[in-house]
């Protein structure tokens, strides 16, 4: 007697891993209770700190007020996220170019390290085999850009809402860390409402 065959396991879920660039780790600097929710909310994670991303934020510490100010500030932040990797070179270093100057589209650089964090995240995320990349950035294009070459990408503000569908925080929770991003000049004004159901426009896209 023949029995039917067993059908095959589901494939196993490939763990997340979580690259925030220079931009999302800004927006965590100016609002520590902020910091501290996205630290607990991503600690059973697996996060990637690239080495491009502190050298940006170096950079950043040169320019003006109140950036320079943030990213001093971001500096002395990072320790939840590891040691710092260095991307492979050449061919890691090559892609961060290509995708550095397609995010300047043209645009001259406000300084030689613009877009790098980013650029590199993409670069080494786009050719993960065995995770399941996410960049966090506050970056639209360069949100684009990550959708565009395979990896999941989204902006604090998304975050902040998968937190409230999740249970994780409140919507006027979140509403209060969205009126201090706007207060400080890096966000629009987001209502509880709309975080509640993620209808924030550009911020929540791609």
């Amino acid at each position: 007697m023949t029995g039917h065959p067993k059908p095959a396991p589901p494939p196993a879920a490939k763990p997340q891993v979580w690259f925030p660039d220079t931009s999302a780790l800004i927006t965590l600097a100016v609002h520590l209770p902020l910091h501290e929710v996205t630290v607990d909310a991503l600690a059973d994670k697996k996060r990637v700190l690239l080495v491009a991303v502190v050298a940006e934020l170096e950079e950043l510490t040169r320019l003006s007020q109140p950036l320079a100010s943030w990213a001093n500030t971001t500096l002395g932040q990072l320790g939840w996220l590891g040691d710092p990797v260095v991307l492979d070179s050449p061919s890691g270093t090559n892609l961060a170019s290509e995708i550095q100057q397609d995010l300047a589209a043209g645009r001259t650089l406000r300084h030689d390290l613009g877009h790098w964090g980013e650029s590199a995240i993409i670069s080494l995320a786009s050719r993960a085999i065995h995770l399941r990349p996410f960049m966090l950035s506050d970056d639209y294009d360069a949100r684009i850009a990550a959708h565009a070459r395979g990896v999941e990408a989204m902006s604090v503000h998304k975050l902040l809402h998968l937190l409230i569908v999740k249970g994780r925080i409140t919507a006027p929770e979140a509403a209060a860390f969205s009126d201090a991003l706007h207060d400080a000049g890096r966000s629009p004004d987001f209502t509880a409402d709309e975080l509640r159901s993620g209808r924030l426009k550009r911020v929540g896209e791609p």
